[in-house]
Parts: C-alpha cells; structure tokens; sequence
C-alpha cells in the first residue's frame, strides 16, 4: 500500500496540471516498463544483491551435494536451490518483477470495482500478462547491458594491444638507437 500511494499522488498531480488521461496510461506504462526492467537488473546484476545472490549460490551448491551424496538420481530441487537460480536469472526474475510491478499499477480501487463486477479472472489475466511482459522486458534489457559491456571490454582489449604494439616498437626504435 505504500507504494501505491505516491503513485495515486502522481496521477491526482497529473490530472489536477490539466493533462489528458491518454497520457496518464502511457505514463503508467512507461513506469512499469523502467522499473520492471530496473529492479530485475539490480536483482541480477547489481552490486547491491551480489553478496546475497553469492549466499545463495553457496547454499544451493552446499544443498546439491549433499543431496547427490545421499541419492545422485534424485531429480526433486529445493527452494534455496529454486530461489538461487530465481535472482540470477533474468527472464525468471522479469516476470515476478513485472507481476509486482503490474500489481503495483492495477489500483486498488480498480480492482475492487472488477471483483463487484465479476471480472476477476480478468484482473489475474492482465495481472499475469504483466509478469509476461515483464519477463521479456527483463530480458531484451539484460542482453542490451550485456551487449554493451561486451563491446566495451572487446574496444578495451583491442587499445591495450595497440598500445602493447607501440610499446614494443618504442622499444625497438631505441634499441636501434
């Protein structure tokens, strides 16, 4: 309920300043888009949770060999095991982000009217559909930042070999010398 509620301030703001409800819509989607793909990226890649996300990690591993030490074919997983692969994965962590984001957006009062009119399943149905877009969002934005961070340590790379080059020729010129 906290959250929501300097989002309803936003919306009575925006709606008090004379701006058209389209843009109200587009706004929410376009907070639900950034912080969907934000939070997922500070869950999965931030410095923030990498301690949490190496705990976790830790403690699966620790799970899974003492369950292959007491009976290798077992195919069941834990939750630790479940929850490890959760917060380092970018898509699985996009949809419940986007579920809790969706949530978030969905006011409440809106979905107390559906549940009066009888469209409940519709609101899961969207609510749902905002984890799905979420996982997709999640995702384009995860391989966007890992794109980018692979051409910079590529351009990286490629000056540190032109400047070990120039350093060796450096080096040559003055043994001429």
């Amino acid at each position: 309920m906290l959250a929501v509620k300097p989002l309803q301030f936003l919306l009575r703001f925006v709606r008090i300043a004379g701006v058209s409800p389209l843009w109200n819509k587009n706004m929410e989607f376009l907070l639900f888009c950034i912080a969907t793909v934000g939070m997922t990226l500070i869950i999965t890649h931030g410095n923030i949770f990498a301690p949490f996300r190496l705990f976790m990690g830790d403690w699966a591993e620790q799970i899974r060999q003492r369950r292959e030490q007491r009976s290798p074919a077992s195919p069941r997983r834990s939750c630790v095991e479940w929850f490890s692969e959760l917060i380092n994965c970018a898509q699985c962590t996009g949809f419940w982000c986007g579920l809790f984001c969706g949530f978030l957006l969905v006011t409440p009062i809106s979905f107390a009217n559906s549940i009066e009119s009888g469209l409940v399943w519709y609101r899961f149905f969207i609510l749902f559909c905002c984890g799905l877009g979420g996982s997709f969002l999640a995702t384009l934005g995860s391989n966007l930042i890992d794109w980018i961070f692979y051409h910079k340590m590529n351009a990286l790379r490629k000056l540190e070999e032109h400047e070990l080059i120039l350093a060796q020729r450096r080096a040559e010129l003055e043994q001429q010398e």
